[in-house]
């Protein structure tokens, strides 16, 4: 081992820096491949301290929240009662329609009984829910039962009847009567317009029972 080495790593633990560059500059020079650069970058090496522990990972699931339990709550045709929540949202993504309050963090519920019913507002662009009357939902979808029938959709008009039927079903007792009357009228005209026209009818007319047991009571 060479003395002038030996100098140099004396001095650079003492920390005299430019007393061991110039110890050593004719010893390093001398070799192959050395240069005064070179000199000093092997100097600051030596003196950088290098992590001695390797660095942990970050994580992306490292939160103890609890899930907000966003969407949809209540489809349409479903039957609702006031105060039921239909849809929880950030934003509104679904905008509030007739019979329906919205929250300050844009939960939407219902205002009145009722049937759910989703629709495209071609003003604001959006979705819109609404909560429609059980009578006048029932009305509704017995004149496109009609509409359908016209056009003969039959299974589709059948379809349409039941719906009417469950919505005519909340009414008080002598309305929901009248109303499951006018439902069995359809379904027999439904009937007899299909076998006129000689389309098959798959689906059954919806059965109301109930006026059965009003003639059998009454009788």
């Amino acid at each position: 081992f060479p003395l002038s080495a030996g100098l140099e790593m004396q001095a650079l633990l003492r920390g005299g820096l430019q007393q061991a560059a110039s110890c050593s500059s004719a010893f390093m020079l001398n070799a192959p491949g050395m240069t005064l650069l070179s000199i000093e970058t092997s100097f600051n090496m030596l003196q950088r301290r290098w992590a001695s522990k390797k660095a942990g990972g970050s994580s992306k699931n490292g939160r103890t929240s609890l899930p907000k339990m966003l969407g949809v709550k209540k489809l349409g045709g479903h039957d609702v009662i006031p105060g039921n929540i239909i849809v929880r949202q950030r934003g509104t993504r679904v905008r509030p329609g007739d019979n329906v309050g919205c929250g300050r963090d844009h939960t939407l519920w219902a205002l009145t009984a009722g049937i759910v019913k989703f629709k495209w507002c071609t003003i604001t662009k959006q979705n819109t829910v609404e909560v429609v009357p059980h009578a006048k939902y029932g009305d509704w979808c017995l004149h496109k039962a009609l509409e359908a029938r016209a056009r003969l959709k039959v299974d589709a008009a059948m379809g349409m009847l039941g719906n009417a039927k469950f919505a005519y079903s909340f009414l008080p007792k002598e309305e929901r009567l009248a109303a499951l009357a006018k439902v069995k009228e359809a379904g027999e005209k439904v009937k007899t317009r299909a076998e006129k026209k000689g389309v098959v009818l798959r689906g059954a007319a919806p059965a109301c029972e109930e006026l059965e047991w009003a003639a059998q009571a009454q009788a």
